[in-house]
C-alpha cells in the first residue's frame, strides 16, 4: 500500500473527524487572514495620524510689550511698533531642517489696535 492510498482510506473510514479537521484548518486560517489584514489596516490609519502631527513652527518679529496666544499657543509678545518681518529674513525658511516636509504655510496678523467705544 501507498501513503496516498492509506490516507484516502482512512478519510473514508473516519469522515466526521476529516470534517472537522477541514472545518478547523478553515476557520484557523480564515482567523490569521482576518488578523493580519486588520493589523495591517490599523497600522496604516495610525500611521497616517501621526504623519498628520509634526512640529508647529511659528514664525514671530521681535517685540517685548504684549504677550498673545493663538489657538493655545503663546506667541512673542506684541506691540504697536513692533517690526514686521523683513523679506530677506523669509529665505532662512529654506534652512529649516527637513524643510521639504512643510505641509501649509498659514500666515496671521496678529497686533494690538485701539478700540473706540
Amino acid at each position: 500500500m501507498r501513503l496516498e492510498n492509506i490516507v484516502l482510506h482512512n478519510l473514508k473510514r473516519r469522515k466526521g473527524r476529516a470534517i472537522f479537521l477541514v472545518i478547523g484548518l478553515l476557520i484557523g486560517v480564515a482567523t490569521v487572514v482576518t488578523l493580519l489584514s486588520l493589523t495591517d489596516a490599523l497600522s496604516q490609519r495610525a500611521q497616517t495620524e501621526l504623519e498628520n502631527f509634526g512640529a508647529n513652527i511659528i514664525i514671530t518679529p521681535h517685540s517685548d510689550q504684549l504677550a498673545l496666544s493663538y489657538g493655545g499657543i503663546q506667541l512673542g509678545g506684541v506691540s504697536l511698533v513692533a517690526e514686521e518681518i523683513a523679506q530677506s529674513s523669509l529665505v532662512n525658511i529654506d534652512s529649516i531642517p527637513n524643510r521639504r516636509n512643510i505641509a501649509t504655510i498659514a500666515p496671521k496678523v496678529l497686533g494690538a489696535i485701539d478700540v473706540e467705544g
